[in-house]
């Protein structure tokens, strides 16, 4: 079994890439594939090199391992050492945690206007909080939780701190537990890659506040097999009957006499699994061949490039540069044609654009409304997003801009 490998953004060998993050350094990810889903950095630059690492890696590297211990794959928020009573870590630097951030923010009047315009640049968006804000949910927002993107917000709005908040022990981060810690006050503000459902609604409003969504990004789903699998497309009626376990052979669908393998994740856990069981499987279950479900997308895509006969499905921004697993263009049916989600390494961010890709979402920031610090949080983040220079991030990003 090939083993998996930890990328920073910053390479090990001294060497350059053409295409690495033009500001490097972002959170540790632990990676399948030949290149890093956050970076694009390819393998060798993490493992080729031959430098010492610094004090500073090995001290954040040992602290990441004591607070995450037991736990494998999947996108993680790497901590360094602990801060002084009365401080706490903000991108690598001890800052003073004031009592109160209450008295130094900005006031804000009740029901704080959604995003009706945008702004030409981050450092424009008006009405931005002081303080520090928690953050979380769905997994399809990694690449937008990139240290050197929270930094570049940081930057036009210093005191508008964002920290990505991992949810509770024996919880899996997704959409829907993102939700949930938002209703229960954990979140000032939540992601979400699926759109919020009645019972959402109805709790924020048993406990006397709203919640709003507002569509940040354009997302595909792309499906990917065991690079063995000969077949190169699918119609979306082939990839429901296969995930229900009508269809269980590659031959029934012109390729090789093989089992097929489908992997999920829970869909009880992700906006993802739940939009592809809403939308691909009309809301029929999961064949019981699914289970166990995949902890996260790493564990998934790991599980089916080294499962013959497997399948699966992800975000395109997270699959399409992978090496150790293909993708299929799909079709709503033979007669329309296939679609092609990813154009070499690259999202075919066109056929997205255009709508003419079978499975495509929108993303949303979830907002409080309770005329509240939360509430402003929330909109603010909205608002940078939808900036010009947000839209730019959001592309950079491997997602799809909404203009």
């Amino acid at each position: 079994m090939a083993k998996t490998w930890e990328c920073d953004g910053v390479p090990k060998d001294g060497k350059s890439y053409a295409n690495q993050n033009p500001k490097q350094k972002h959170e540790p990810y632990e990676n399948f594939g030949a290149d890093c889903v956050i970076c694009s950095l390819p393998k060798e630059a993490m493992v080729g090199g031959s430098s010492k690492p610094s004090g500073s890696a090995i001290a954040a590297a040992v602290a990441s391992l004591l607070t995450l211990a037991g736990i494998t794959g999947g996108y993680r928020i790497w901590q360094s050492q602990s801060c002084p009573k009365g401080e706490q870590k903000i991108n690598d630097t001890c800052v003073t945690v004031r009592p109160s951030a209450a008295p130094k923010q900005i006031p804000i009047a009740p029901n704080t206007p959604a995003p009706t315009n945008t702004y030409a640049t981050l450092a424009k968006v008006p009405n931005i909080p002081r303080g520090i804000f928690r953050y979380g949910g769905s997994t399809t927002f990694a690449p937008l939780r990139n240290p050197a993107i929270v930094e570049q917000i940081r930057q036009a709005h210093a005191e508008y701190e964002l920290v990505y908040t991992e949810p509770p022990p024996g919880n899996k981060p997704g959409s829907g537990i993102g939700i949930k810690m938002l209703i229960d006050g954990q979140l000032s503000f939540s992601q979400s890659s699926r759109p919020l459902k009645d019972d959402e609604y109805k709790k924020a409003k048993d406990r006397n506040f709203q919640l709003e969504q507002i569509p940040v990004a354009i997302d595909g789903i792309t499906i990917y097999v065991n690079p063995q699998i000969s077949i190169t497309n699918l119609t979306v009626s082939q990839i429901k009957d296969i995930f229900t376990g009508k269809i269980n052979n590659w031959k029934q669908v012109g390729g090789s006499d093989l089992a097929i393998i489908p992997i999920s994740r829970d869909p009880e856990d992700g906006g993802t699994p739940e939009y592809f069981k809403e939308t691909v499987l009309e809301q029929a279950d999961f064949a019981n061949s699914v289970q166990p479900y995949a902890r996260d997308t790493t564990g998934a895509i790991r599980k089916v490039a080294t499962t013959p006969g497997g399948i699966g499905y992800a975000t395109a921004s997270e699959v399409c540069n992978q090496t150790l697993i293909k993708p299929l263009s799909i079709g709503k049916s033979v007669a329309r044609g296939f679609v092609a989600p990813c154009n070499g390494k690259e999202v075919n961010k066109t056929v997205f654009v255009k709508d003419t890709y079978p499975i495509t979402r929108r993303l949303f920031v979830v907002i409080k409304r309770d005329g509240k610090f939360d509430e402003q949080s929330g909109v603010a983040y909205a608002n940078i997003l939808l900036s010009d220079e947000g839209q730019q991030i959001v592309n950079q990003a491997g997602l799809i801009p909404l203009r």
